[in-house]
């Protein structure tokens, strides 16, 4: 019965690292009941398994034992930090829960360790995999030859092929880059099939049982003589080791090509030219009469003298001075339609530092804040078309763009929304601009990723022309 319930608690563990990976298919709250629930199995897993955790001082530890340990430790460590910065940053369940930790320091956490630990839950899956098929791998034996012998051999290619697509999986996925935290916001792409983000999350658990499996398997009893078993067979079969070589090479080589573009493309300062990003191109809006509202960073924060204006932070520079994604794409909308444009400006400016103002957000949504506007805000009544801009923060609207919204009046008004975010997309911003708001808010809208806000015009010509 134990063991039954073992395996139990071990794949609804499984199927919910799955959907905790996928939050963009279950909302924020659901991740959070998830995440809940997967904790609370991870505590009955171990229960389950006290006599491995009573045996942890114990015996002599091999190689194997090493390894076996070091995972399941970290897994352990890691579970425990995803709850508890899942509870900082919670806004359904634990919302009324105090920690000291910052917001933005909580995100960054719940973010890199979540993709360690999804790399090192499937490794612990790996160690255990061949109990795990130990009962398919001994009916595959009785199989008369030469059939079972072909079938075994099927299924080894078959995982080395996962194997192989889970390398790529992960590279595309860019799980070293959000581990090693040099990438600060999770990228969802809301147009991606949900079988293709599956299939590519399956490959690379895939990946790492396949490499933990057979890594254990070296690492059993009788170390020093696979190794030297290695040796013999690199001598006996020299043109393997040729080609083994060259795959190392070649892989070499393509870091070295392809490496350089993907820092400058996520890591370095964004240097902008208006005449560079933006072209000559119109839309004529007939008889609409409308107006562009941005909210950005910049115009709302005293930024430092030595502020890096980097990708990630939403910031660019142009001449020395710096400039708010928002911003950008509000000035390409008024370019193309040649509506008014204004930006909202608030009393109260933000940190310099772009993880203090995000944490700064997360406490005005929790605390009811409502900012106090600076300059003189525009006359709607005059208008029929709202382009509202602005950056997903917290997965919906900045507190100063939702009270705004609140305080003007957009009756008979219809709203477009773009977005600029880091990897959310919309996240909940329009369905939560839609239940504050008297006008009609299109289902014509755009995200654009922070990092392709300067490749956009065209994405933005063709959304308007879209209207």
């Amino acid at each position: 019965m134990g063991k039954k319930i073992k395996i139990i608690v071990d794949i609804v563990m499984t199927i919910s690292l799955f959907l905790l990976m996928g939050m963009r298919l279950t909302g924020q709250l659901w991740h959070e009941i998830t995440g809940t629930v997967m904790f609370g199995l991870f505590i009955v897993h171990h229960i389950l398994n006290r006599k491995w955790i009573k045996a942890i001082p114990k015996g002599k530890y091999t190689a194997y034992r090493v390894m076996q340990t070091l995972i399941n430790v970290s897994m352990a460590v890691g579970v425990i930090l995803l709850m508890l910065s899942g509870m900082a940053m919670s806004g359904y369940l634990f919302e009324w829960l105090s920690l000291p930790i910052g917001a933005a320091t909580a995100r960054s956490i719940h973010l890199i360790t979540s993709h360690a630990v999804y790399l090192v839950m499937s490794m612990h899956i790996g160690m255990h995999f061949a109990v795990m098929i130990g009962g398919m791998g001994r009916k595959i034996k009785e199989i008369k030859k030469p059939w079972g012998s072909i079938l075994v051999g099927f299924f080894r290619v078959m995982a080395a092929g996962i194997a192989v697509y889970g390398l790529f999986a992960l590279l595309n996925r860019k799980f070293i880059s959000y581990i090693t935290g040099k990438i600060a916001f999770v990228y969802v792409d809301y147009d991606e099939p949900v079988f293709r983000f599956f299939l590519d999350y399956a490959a690379i658990m895939g990946l790492c049982i396949f490499i933990a499996h057979y890594v254990s398997k070296f690492l059993r009893p009788g170390l020093k003589n696979r190794i030297r078993g290695i040796g013999i067979s690199f001598r006996e079969h020299t043109a393997k080791a040729v080609i083994l070589t060259a795959v190392i090479l070649a892989g070499i080589v393509a870091a070295s090509i392809y490496g350089p573009q993907y820092i400058r493309r996520h890591y370095v300062t964004v240097e902008m030219n208006r005449s560079s990003v933006m072209g000559p191109e119109t839309v004529d809006m007939g008889s609409r009469n409308g107006i562009v509202i941005s909210f950005t960073r910049v115009g709302n924060t005293d930024f430092a003298p030595d502020v890096d204006a980097v990708s990630g932070a939403s910031l660019m520079e142009e001449n020395g001075h710096l400039i708010g994604n928002a911003g950008l794409l509000g000035d390409m909308v008024q370019q193309i339609t040649g509506f008014d444009r204004y930006e909202i400006r608030v009393e109260k400016k933000y940190s310099s530092s772009y993880g203090d103002t995000i944490s700064e957000a997360r406490q005005e949504m929790n605390s009811g804040y409502v900012p106090t506007f600076t300059g003189e805000l525009p006359d709607l009544s005059k208008y029929d078309t709202v382009v509202l801009v602005f950056p997903l923060w917290w997965w919906t609207l900045p507190v100063p763009v939702k009270e705004y919204v609140k305080q003007a009046d957009f009756s008979g008004k219809t709203i477009y929304c773009l977005v600029t975010h880091g990897g959310s997309g919309f996240g909940s911003a329009v369905e939560d601009l839609a239940g504050i708001t008297a006008g009609t808010v299109s289902d014509k809208k755009l995200a654009v990723m922070d990092q392709d806000v300067t490749d956009a015009w065209t994405k933005v010509l063709e959304w308007i022309r879209g209207w």
